[in-house]
C-alpha cells in the first residue's frame, strides 16, 4: 500500500530528472546568481558598506518573492488543473488512492522547488567572502525560506483540492497571504484602536492577549524573520519560532486536504461546461443585459471579463470606501497630515490600477484558448489586430474608478497633478509606463504559452530582468555621466533602456499576433 502510494510521485521525480529543460533552467538559475556575485565584487565591492550582506538580502527577497508567486500559481493548481482538464477521474479509476495522487501532484512539485534552492546554496556561500554576512545568517535564511515553501506548497494544495477551478483556488492562496503578512499588523492596529479609544484597559488582559497574538503572528512571518536574520550580529537560532509554526500549519493543511479530498473531488464538472451552465441560467432569468450594438467584442469583453456594469459600480464604491477609510485611519491613529495620506491614497490606487489591468490583460486570450473558443473567435470577418485591440479597448472602461480615486488621491497634494503630467511627460520617465507596458505584454504572450500561472510568470521573469538589467545599466550610466554631465547621462541613459525595452514590447506583439493565427489555422 506504501509503495502503490508513492507510485505518482517516483513517476514524477523520474520524468523531472530526465528531462533536460528542468537541469538546464536549474543551471542558468545558479549561473545568474553567481555573475551577480562578480558584479557585486567587481563594481559595488568598492562603493558599498558590506557588500556580501547587500548581495545575500537582496537574493534572499528575491527568493522570497519567486515563492511567493509561485505558490499563488505553481503550487495552487496542482489538483484543480486535472478538473479542469477532466482528467482526475482518470487517475483515481487507475487505482491511485487520495494521497497517493496528492503526493505525486503536489510534494513533487515541492521538491523540485527545493532544489531550486539548494542549486542557489553553495554560491550564496560566496558572499560570506565578500564580508558583512556570516554562515549562521545563510543556513538561518535558507531553513526559513525552505519552512514558507513548504507551506504554501501545502495552503496550495488544500485550496486547489477545494476549489472546482485554478483561478479559485489562487485567490485563496492570495487571501491566504494577505492574513499570513497583514495579520500581525492589523492586531496591533485593533489594539491601538481600542486602547486610544478608552474601550480597553492598556494594562489589562484583553490588550496583552491581543498584543501577544499580534507579536506571534509577526514572529511566524518569514518577511519578519528573513529582516531580523538580516540585521548586523544576529546570533539566533536557524530553527525559529517562524520555522516551527509555518511548518506545523503546512503539515495541518496536508492533512485537511487528505481528509476532504474524496469529498471535494466527488462531483466535478469541467469549467467549460459550468460556464455554459451559467451562461444558460443567466439567459432565462428575469433581468437580462443589453445586447451588443456595434461593436460585440468590446461589449463582450467588458460584460464577460470585467464583470459589466455591476462590478464597476460595485468596485467604485469599494475603491471609495477604502480611500476614506486610508484617510480616516491616518488621522486617527497616525496623526499624518492630509497630503501624506493623500500621497498613500494615490499609491494604493496606482497599485489597484495595475493589479486590475494585469488581471484582465491575463485573461483576455487565455479564458477563450483553455475553452477552445479561440480558433472561433478567430474565424469571424474582422482583421486581427483590430481583433485585438477591440478586446483591450473593452476593459478600459473597468479601469476608471481606480483612475478617479487616483485622480482624487493626487488632486489633493499641492501640485499633485502637474507633478503626474511631468512624470508622463519627461523623456526619463517613459521608462516607467513602458515598463508597465512590457509587463502587460509579457503577461499576454504567457496566456498563450502556459495553461495557468501568466500572471505571476510575467511577474516573476520581470523581476529577474530587472535585477540582471540593473547589473548592466548602472556601468552604462557611469559611462555616460562621465561623458556628458550627471544629469544628461540620466537622460541618455533612460533613453537607452527605452528603446530597448520598447524593442521587446514590439517583438512580443509579433509573437503575440503570430500564435493568434496559428490558432485561426487550426
Amino acid at each position: 500500500m506504501f509503495t502503490g502510494s508513492l507510485a505518482l510521485l517516483h513517476r514524477a521525480l523520474r520524468l523531472d530528472a530526465r528531462l533536460l529543460m528542468t537541469h538546464l533552467f536549474r543551471v542558468s538559475f545558479a549561473i545568474a546568481i553567481y555573475f551577480c556575485l562578480l558584479y557585486v565584487q567587481i563594481i559595488l565591492g568598492l562603493k558599498l558598506g558590506a557588500p556580501g550582506l547587500k548581495l545575500f538580502e537582496t537574493l534572499s527577497f528575491l527568493n522570497l518573492g519567486l515563492i511567493t508567486l509561485a505558490g499563488v500559481s505553481f503550487f495552487a493548481t496542482a489538483i484543480s488543473e486535472e478538473k479542469e482538464e477532466e482528467t482526475l477521474g482518470l487517475l483515481k479509476m487507475a487505482g491511485l488512492n487520495p494521497i497517493g495522487i496528492l503526493l505525486g501532484k503536489s510534494t513533487s512539485r515541492l521538491l523540485g522547488a527545493i532544489l531550486l534552492l539548494l542549486v542557489q546554496f553553495p554560491f550564496t556561500l560566496l558572499a560570506i567572502t565578500l564580508g558583512g554576512v556570516t554562515l549562521l545568517q545563510v543556513i538561518s535564511a535558507y531553513f526559513s525560506l525552505t519552512a514558507y515553501m513548504i507551506l504554501l506548497a501545502n495552503v496550495g494544495l488544500f485550496s486547489s483540492v477545494t476549489s472546482r477551478r485554478g483561478s479559485n483556488a489562487s485567490s485563496m492562496t492570495v487571501l491566504f497571504l494577505i492574513v499570513y503578512f497583514s495579520c500581525g499588523w492589523v492586531l496591533q492596529t485593533i489594539r491601538l484602536g481600542l486602547v486610544n479609544g478608552g474601550v480597553i484597559d492598556p494594562r489589562g488582559g484583553l490588550a496583552s492577549l491581543i498584543g501577544n497574538l499580534a507579536e506571534m503572528a509577526a514572529e511566524a512571518s518569514v518577511y519578519t524573520r528573513l529582516s531580523d536574520i538580516m540585521r548586523t550580529g544576529f546570533f539566533g537560532s536557524p530553527v525559529g519560532f517562524q520555522v516551527s509554526s509555518n511548518v506545523g500549519f503546512a503539515i495541518v493543511s496536508f492533512l485537511l486536504a487528505w481528509a476532504g479530498f474524496n469529498h471535494f473531488t466527488r462531483d466535478w464538472r469541467s469549467t467549460a461546461s459550468e460556464s455554459s451552465a451559467r451562461s444558460l441560467r443567466w439567459g432565462t432569468s428575469r433581468v437580462a443585459r443589453r445586447r451588443p450594438k456595434k461593436d460585440p467584442v468590446m461589449w463582450k469583453e467588458f460584460h464577460f471579463i470585467t464583470g459589466g456594469w455591476r462590478s464597476f459600480w460595485g468596485r467604485f464604491v469599494a475603491y471609495g470606501a477604502l480611500t476614506m477609510a486610508i484617510f480616516w485611519a491616518s488621522d486617527r491613529y497616525y496623526s499624518y497630515s492630509l497630503v501624506e495620506a493623500s500621497q498613500g491614497v494615490a499609491f494604493v490606487m496606482l497599485g489597484v490600477l495595475v493589479l486590475e489591468s494585469s488581471l484582465y490583460v491575463s485573461r483576455i486570450f487565455h479564458d477563450e484558448w483553455r475553452d477552445r473558443t479561440l480558433p472561433l473567435l478567430m474565424m469571424l470577418p474582422i482583421a486581427t489586430p483590430r481583433l485585438v485591440y477591440s478586446k483591450v479597448v473593452g476593459c478600459l472602461p473597468a479601469l476608471l474608478p481606480a483612475i478617479v480615486w487616483l485622480a482624487l488621491g493626487c488632486a489633493i497634494m499641492p501640485n499633485g497633478l502637474e507633478e503626474v503630467f511631468k512624470t508622463l511627460v519627461l523623456p526619463s520617465r517613459w521608462f516607467v509606463a513602458l515598463i508597465l507596458l512590457l509587463f502587460l505584454t509579457l503577461t499576454a504572450f504567457f496566456s498563450l504559452v502556459v495553461k495557468w500561472g501568466a500572471l505571476p510568470l510575467a511577474l516573476a521573469v520581470m523581476l529577474t530582468g530587472a535585477m540582471f538589467g540593473g547589473c548592466c545599466f548602472t556601468p552604462v550610466l557611469g559611462i555616460l555621466a562621465s561623458v556628458g554631465g550627471q544629469n544628461q547621462g540620466m537622460e541618455g541613459a533612460f533613453l537607452c533602456v527605452d528603446m530597448v525595452v520598447a524593442l521587446l514590447i514590439a517583438g512580443l506583439q509579433y509573437d503575440i499576433h503570430r500564435r493568434l493565427e496559428i490558432v485561426a489555422s487550426q
